[in-house]
């Protein structure tokens, strides 16, 4: 349990607290050249908005109309607040994109496009976005707030930092009371939009007639801050409200799918937050989960307890439930947020999850959950890439498909596309390539339908975590393949155009579902398929070759030309398992070539282009 001691504070995920996985790394460079290298920032749906329309409201600006009296000025450096309909300037050809505000009132709303225009890494900046005087006399409620939606990232380099703030004066500005909020945010996982609200029933008091709200920035270089629907209104006295919920089935891989052989303990979890004005105590959530009859197969209230949260603050709570699914269907899980106060506005304390399904055969991320959003490629938007989900078994079984979503695009007719599997075996140090379909060419009846990718009996253990992959081999000409739903912990994952190891800061999953082989779980050591897989293919200096085989001797790799002269030789004598080898293709001229892996139990012939 982590306590945010932050206005309004980040969205935490606490992916790191229960990931038993060994998710790929989200860590980038602080080199400026790196500062729109792949990651994205996540934008998830505006459930922490509490628009509640039965509350008064004494003050609005949705600056639909211009700045409404509101004065932008610049302090330091080149860039201030602006007025958009677009958010950040992005340039289409970063592989980091800044989201649009996701506003209720989406006209028009301001921007501090921290590195837009031109802007210099060296360059300070400082801006400020100051109200008209405001009158609040009519503000007769007990307790008032200050809100306003939001949507921010920073980037955070050693050299640079960004800091945003938020101020009250009631003397024309020569004193201001202020917060800062927006610590540590990163380019992690956002609400879009994020409700703030600041109780500042204490600073305004006597004084409602007189005053002023401050927006200020200090920053260098970084992205960017967007802001809308500026408000003061009543807040309660008591009142909590619950932000986020978690359902999760192992670590933090949130399945919608999971096949009855590998089924799991329930792990369920909440964050809470505080947007009254009193402290609230010993807050906790209970849950009940439904099984496909409609009954309750499980309930109870979270171990833990947050201690206190003061107006603002948000803390998140996880409980291990005891229950494992064990019926075929659909599973729904709700919670409810309390304290030891009585709530004056119950509306928000509650959450439902009915997105998941126990199966016979099918594991799956991606569900039903807001529009299909497609990917050109994985992360990078040209060259090759692996795009797909990390997924945990329970015992060792055997995989015979991957099926895989194609976006509805016709241009994707003819593109070439196939299913691989990485895998991170237990004490391992890497992640390696343990397996590929074959090449497979869009059809037009495949076109925003599943494609089933044929995998000859892939065994799968326990031991270990696979990411199972869909791949492109070029920048298709419009997005194909799919993601969907909302999985939260950044478990996206892939392979870039150079095969290094990539998480994605985005919740939708990519459609790409795992089908088991009619749940059997024995295996024969001895009948494991051996494997032979290469990549990028085209290449240009390196092809990298993974192989499992089986006590293989005598095992040699040639490289042929198109006449049958071997190029390259290499000898690898007796493998038995895994094993991962680079060969280089300087010295070779561009075209055809073939890859030869003979050894003691037979030879296996494979094409590839040298660009």
């Amino acid at each position: 349990m982590e306590k945010l001691y932050t206005l309004a504070g980040a969205l935490l995920l606490a992916g790191s607290s229960f990931a038993q996985a060994p998710f790929m790394s989200h860590d980038y460079n602080y080199a400026p050249n790196d500062k729109h290298a792949p990651n994205a920032i996540t934008t998830i749906d505006g459930r922490t908005l509490n628009l509640d329309a039965d509350r008064e409201i004494y003050y609005s600006e949705d600056f639909d109309a211009g700045f409404g009296g509101w004065e932008d000025a610049i302090a330091t450096g080149p860039v201030g607040f602006k007025l958009t309909d677009t958010g950040h300037e992005n340039d289409p050809e970063n592989t980091f994109q800044i989201p649009v505000l996701a506003t209720s009132t989406p006209t028009q709303w301001v921007v501090l496009d921290s590195d837009g225009d031109g802007v210099s890494y060296e360059t300070a900046e400082e801006a400020t976005l100051t109200s008209p005087m405001i009158d609040l006399t009519d503000a007769t409620g007990d307790f008032v707030a200050l809100t306003f939606e939001q949507v921010v990232a920073e980037w955070q380099p050693a050299e640079t930092s960004d800091h945003c703030y938020v101020g009250i004066s009631t003397d024309d500005g020569d004193t201001w009371t202020e917060v800062e909020i927006n610590e540590g945010v990163g380019r992690e996982a956002r609400a879009n939009p994020e409700l703030i609200s600041w109780d500042i029933t204490d600073i305004i008091a006597g004084s409602e007639s007189t005053v002023w709200i401050r927006f200020r920035w200090e920053g260098a270089w970084n992205y960017g801050w967007q802001i809308d629907n500026v408000q003061v209104e009543d807040i309660n006295e008591s009142d909590i409200q619950m932000v986020s919920s978690y359902r999760i089935n192992d670590g933090g891989i949130v399945f919608s799918q999971l096949a009855e052989n590998h089924a799991r303990e329930f792990v369920v979890g909440a964050i809470i937050k505080n947007v009254g004005h009193i402290e609230q105590t010993n807050i906790r959530f209970e849950y009940a989960i439904v099984g496909p009859d409609g009954s309750i197969v499980s309930t109870g209230t979270s171990d833990d307890a947050i201690a206190s949260l003061m107006n603002g603050q948000q803390d998140t709570l996880f409980h291990a439930t005891g229950y494992t699914a064990d019926e075929i269907g659909n599973y729904t899980v709700s919670w409810s947020a309390m304290a030891d106060d009585a709530d004056d506005d119950a509306s928000d304390n509650s959450m439902e999850d009915d997105h998941f399904w126990l199966t016979e055969y099918t594991m799956a991320l991606d569900y039903d959950g807001g529009p299909v959003v497609g990917t050109t490629n994985w992360p990078l938007k040209t060259g090759e890439g692996y795009f797909g989900n990390l997924m945990t078994f329970t015992t060792e079984d055997v995989v015979t498909a991957m099926e895989i979503k194609l976006a509805n695009h016709s241009e994707n007719e003819g593109e070439i596309i196939l299913g691989a599997v990485w895998e991170f075996p237990e004490g391992g140090s890497e992640w390696g390539l343990v397996y590929q379909t074959d090449d497979y060419s869009i059809q037009p009846g495949d076109i925003g339908n599943f494609v089933t990718m044929d995998m000859e009996e892939f065994n799968v253990v326990s031991t270990s975590t696979y990411a199972f992959c869909s791949y492109q081999y070029s920048d298709g000409p419009m997005p194909i393949f799919e993601r969907q739903g909302d999985i939260g912990f950044n478990n996206v994952q892939g392979f870039d155009d150079e095969f290094a190891a990539r998480g994605f800061f985005d919740r939708l999953a990519p459609i790409v579902r795992v089908r088991l082989n009619e749940g059997e779980v024995s295996i024969d050591e001895d009948t494991n398929a051996e494997f032979f897989a290469f990549y990028p293919n085209p290449a240009s200096d390196l092809l990298n070759v993974s192989l499992s085989l089986n006590n293989s001797e005598n095992t040699v790799i040639n490289v042929v030309d198109i006449s049958g002269k071997i190029v390259n030789t290499i000898q690898l004598g007796s493998v038995n398992g895994a094993a991962q080898h680079t060969i280089s293709l300087d010295n070779m001229t561009a075209g055809v070539y073939f890859i030869e892996l003979v050894n003691s139990n037979g030879k296996q012939v494979k094409k590839f282009v040298k660009k």
